[in-house]
């Protein structure tokens, strides 16, 4: 009798659909190019080396690239971005794009703070890099006539692998706060003091930041309700139709830290809907809504 792989092997390398993926590939490409086009990487370039506290590769540099580089980088990852996304060449323009990605968000974080805003887009793209993602909705594709075969292994677990690394990312995060500060992370004054410290260090009062951390009873329940989110997001693995409920979770949370801290984590946003949506089950349905009734 032959030897069965286990079921948690089976789940992750079953055949998918290539259309998912190249859903993947176009939304997580066209991310990356918004996210490389801001204005910080050059504000970074003039930073005096005495604030160069470089982490990983960016130990190789003895300080921070000149505007010049910078400026060469953001143009090279943003248009290879683009094209991975439309489809041209995507097995030489994602892996392009990422590259870039990887240094310039290099950059942020070597200013003695570890800066994670880019950090769940840019892991999530490592199983695209090595995926047959152009077969079906890109250029490639259309030009050549080539169509996907069916649903294929090769297809499949890229797909996989780029969810559990964003139910991995939530829940280790959670776990962190468990395993380091424990109940105290929600019943303690912990977010509050985040709260009053981030209002403190912005040009004006944050009123809605504010307006939580003046109430103790509001502080502990977000806080909680934000470690049983961030420790029940693999549930999504096993119950994709669950998806859009931890799509909506991650939404709020972010557009949440947004509005009573002022910090960026619309990639996340950008990340989880993009890997977590069937994108092909949407499009069929809009285009059966948008088709015109018999007479």
């Amino acid at each position: 009798m032959p030897r069965r792989d286990p079921r948690p092997i089976r789940w992750l390398f079953a055949a998918g659909d290539a259309r998912l993926l190249a859903a993947v590939r176009i939304g997580l490409g066209f991310a990356l190019a918004l996210r490389l086009s801001r204005g910080i990487y050059v504000e970074l370039a003039e930073q005096p080396p005495e604030l160069f506290r470089p982490l990983s590769f960016m130990r190789l540099l003895p300080a921070m690239p000149d505007e010049g580089l910078v400026r060469a980088l953001q143009l090279v990852g943003i248009a290879a971005a683009i094209l991975a996304a439309i489809g041209l060449r995507p097995g030489l323009t994602l892996p392009a794009a990422w590259a870039c990605g990887m240094f310039l968000n290099g950059m942020a974080t070597s200013l003695g703070k570890v800066v994670h805003n880019d950090i769940l887009l840019l892991l999530v793209m490592v199983p695209l890099l090595v995926a047959p993602t152009g077969d079906v909705w890109s250029l490639d594709a259309a030009r050549g006539g080539r169509r996907a075969s069916g649903p294929s292994v090769r297809y499949g677990w890229p797909v996989r692998t780029a969810a559990i690394v964003v139910a991995g990312v939530y829940f280790f995060t959670g776990l962190a706060k468990v395993f380091f500060s424990g109940p105290a992370w929600f019943v303690s004054d912990n977010l509050r003091f985040a709260l009053y410290a981030s209002s403190d260090a912005q040009s004006a009062p944050n009123t809605i930041g504010l307006f939580v951390a003046d109430r103790p009873w509001l502080a502990h329940v977000l806080a909680a309700c934000v470690l049983v989110f961030e420790l029940s997001f693999p549930i999504v693995l096993w119950r994709p139709r669950w998806a859009w409920a931890f799509v909506v979770g991650a939404a709020a949370l972010h557009l949440g830290i947004s509005a009573t801290m002022h910090l960026d984590y619309s990639a996340w946003i950008a990340t989880v809907a993009v890997v977590l949506i069937d994108w092909p089950r949407v499009v069929h349905r809009l285009t059966a809504w948008a088709r015109p009734i018999p007479v």
